[in-house]
């Protein structure tokens, strides 16, 4: 890794031989970043590599970072380390400084050249640009919002009790059965019950189901929506104690099957839940902040296409809310009105 006096030098840019080896996704990560700088004017009519003279135009474009640590100058604008840091971070991964630093460069001057042959004056550009900034400050201050937040003991005893009573409505069955592969097994262990033998007995002689054969067929205690259709049709059509008198096939095999007992599923315990309560009273406390934000905004939809959508929104909704953060779509990067990737 250089330091910071070797890269504050002016030295020509050398292209090495890993200039390709980083993906596409550098430069897209770093394009909105590291492409806008410029402090010093001194340097604005130097000559640059790629054969185009800077003016005092060009340079003002270059966006500064207040108060950032310039390491490095290309043509002129500066490159800070708060642009390597930022890309470091959303790489995700290890990648030598020094390395780096040379990709940075290289998307700096492939985003000069871009400018200069007016790609930045695109619409679509300019939109990809204004959505990325919106995201970005929208996500900044999310992050410092919600890390101000401070949940109380009751907040989330009371978002418990909510979580608990739903448990009541979950009934969950315990049931024992036997698996074989062929129906004319299944009825020849039907008749052996209905003589008296003992279904544990049988289950650990004849099941091919390994997980519960050594406990008699025990499966424990189950939600029928954990289970394939008829297994759960036939359970659920039993009373508690009863061997149901047909066997019943599903794509494991031929199954007897016995219902022991059925019950309310308990809730977890408080502290269990704790950091899924933590985060929904955070999740509920954005929604509402940026429901009041939208209530306190002046919102006039121009056009009648746009404005059609969000009338239907409103209908179908009884108000215009925000995106819950269940229910968000996961391919919309770059769009502001996802901010919600800033809780944990």
């Amino acid at each position: 890794m250089e330091t910071q006096s070797s890269l504050a030098r002016t030295r020509p840019f050398r292209r090495s031989r890993l200039a390709v080896a980083m993906s596409s996704g550098l430069l897209l990560t770093a394009g909105l970043l590291a492409g806008c700088g410029g402090e010093d004017r001194s340097q604005s009519a130097e000559k640059t590599p790629l054969g185009n003279q800077m003016t005092q135009v060009d340079a003002d474009r270059f966006a500064t970072i207040e108060g950032g640590e310039v390491i490095a100058r290309i043509n002129g604008s500066p490159l800070y380390r708060e642009n390597l840091l930022v890309v470091k971070e959303n790489l995700g991964a290890e990648v030598p400084e020094d390395r780096l630093v040379s990709r940075m460069v290289e998307l700096r001057l492939l985003a000069d050249k871009a400018r200069a042959e007016g790609l930045d004056e695109a619409p679509r550009t300019q939109a990809r640009i204004q959505n990325a900034i919106d995201n970005q400050l929208a996500n900044a201050y999310l992050t410092g919002y919600v890390a101000g937040l401070e949940i109380s003991e009751d907040e989330l005893r009371g978002a418990y009790e909510e979580v608990a009573a739903g448990y009541a409505d979950d009934q969950q069955h315990r049931a024992w059965h036997i698996l074989v592969d062929t129906e004319e097994k299944a009825r020849e262990i039907l008749v052996q019950l209905e003589d008296g033998a003992d279904f544990a007995a049988l289950a650990k002689e004849h099941s091919e189901d390994p997980g519960s054969a050594e406990t008699g067929g025990d499966l424990g205690w189950f939600s029928l929506d954990q289970m394939v259709e008829p297994f759960a049709e036939a359970v659920d059509a039993l009373q508690p104690g009863e061997i149901g008198e047909e066997p019943v096939e599903t794509r494991f095999g031929w199954h007897v099957l016995k219902l022991e007992d059925t019950r309310h599923a308990p809730a977890p315990a408080f502290e269990e839940l704790r950091p899924e309560l933590e985060d929904q009273v955070r999740r509920e406390a954005v929604n509402d902040m940026i429901t009041e934000l939208r209530e306190d905004a002046t919102v006039e939809i121009i056009t009648d296409d746009v404005r059609s959508l969000v009338e239907r929104e409103e209908t179908d909704t009884g108000e215009a809310e925000p995106t819950a953060p269940d229910e968000a779509s996961t391919d919309m990067d770059g769009l502001p009105a996802e901010p919600l990737k800033a809780l944990p």
